[in-house]
C-alpha cells in the first residue's frame, strides 16, 4: 500500500458511492488492533476503499493481513513512530565513493592494469 492518498483519491472517485460522503475510518494508521479471524493483535499500516467498504492492511504475525472493518477491534493505542537520527545534516557536504562490483572483483575486465 504505497502512496495511500493517491490510492484513496483514485479509488474513491471511481467507486460506487460516487457523490456520497467518505465513511469514517474505524481505526487510525499505526493503531494497535485485534483481528477477530486471526485471533491476533497487530498494527494498522494502511487503508483502501473497496466495494465492501474500507479494507485495512494490518501487520500481525510477521505478515500483512488485509481485512474489512467487521473483522477489527480498535484499541485506541498508537504505535510510537520513532525515526533514527540521520547520519548527515541538511546541507552538509558528503563524499560518496562508488566502486563497480565488476572492477572490484576483476580489474582486468575493464581494461585497467594493476601493474
Amino acid at each position: 500500500m504505497t502512496n495511500l492518498v493517491q490510492n484513496l483519491e483514485q479509488c474513491w472517485y471511481t467507486s460506487p458511492p460516487w457523490g456520497q460522503k467518505i465513511p469514517p475510518l474505524l481505526v487510525s494508521l499505526l493503531e494497535r488492533v485485534y483481528i477477530k479471524s486471526a485471533k491476533a493483535f497487530g498494527y494498522c499500516t494502511g487503508v483502501e476503499w473497496s466495494e465492501h467498504g474500507w479494507k485495512y492492511e494490518i501487520f500481525a504475525c510477521n505478515t500483512n493481513i488485509t481485512v474489512l472493518e467487521s473483522e477489527l477491534i480498535g484499541t485506541g493505542n498508537l504505535q510510537p513512530n520513532t525515526k533514527e537520527k540521520p547520519v548527515f545534516r541538511l546541507g552538509e557536504l558528503v563524499e560518496f565513493r562508488f566502486v563497480s562490483w565488476q572492477w572490484a572483483t576483476n580489474p582486468h575486465s575493464l581494461g585497467h592494469s594493476t601493474d
